[in-house]
């Protein structure tokens, strides 16, 4: 119920679209002065949406702060974080990638309630991550593994 977020999903949304746009034209970069539009933009909504966020009632001395407020800092403190895939376009608009990676360890804990041991934790993460890395290049996870026992370990071409 934030006026300042709505601006900011649609300042972030109409950026993904046009670098979008460049992307399909084989271009590699914004141009400058479109850069700075968003990231102007962006700046200005927050600072104008500082206005909106409640404050908590709290005790004296207290630092608790609104989730809001929590977020709008983070905003503004990660700004170039937040707005990094539109300088450099292999930066993916959002981490849903990472969040999949990382859900299966999480889902791996929730069903067996733990690892039994640290090393087992670094073993599953270590075949998992080869594995993921394989499918992210198109490569089968059952050849890749394959390939790996076989003595012919997938390696990923910034790595060779």
């Amino acid at each position: 119920d934030q006026d300042w977020a709505d601006k900011l999903i649609h300042c972030l949304v109409d950026a993904k679209n046009e670098v979008e746009t460049y992307v399909a034209k084989g271009e590699k970069y914004l141009p400058t002065l479109r850069v700075l539009y968003y990231k102007n933009r962006y700046s200005r909504i927050l600072r104008n949406g500082i206005t909106e966020i409640p404050v908590l009632e709290v005790e004296p001395g207290s630092s608790k702060q609104h989730k809001i407020k929590n977020l709008h800092d983070r905003l503004v403190k990660y700004k170039k974080e937040t707005l990094l895939y539109i300088d450099d376009f292999r930066v993916p608009f959002d981490n849903n990638l990472a969040e999949r990676d990382f859900r299966m360890n999480k889902c791996k804990q929730k069903i067996s309630g733990c690892f039994r041991s640290f090393k087992g934790a670094e073993i599953f993460c270590r075949i998992r991550s080869y594995i993921l890395s394989g499918r992210k290049n198109s490569m089968n996870p059952i050849q890749t593994l394959t390939d790996l026992f076989n003595n012919k370990p997938f390696m990923p071409s910034d790595c060779a």
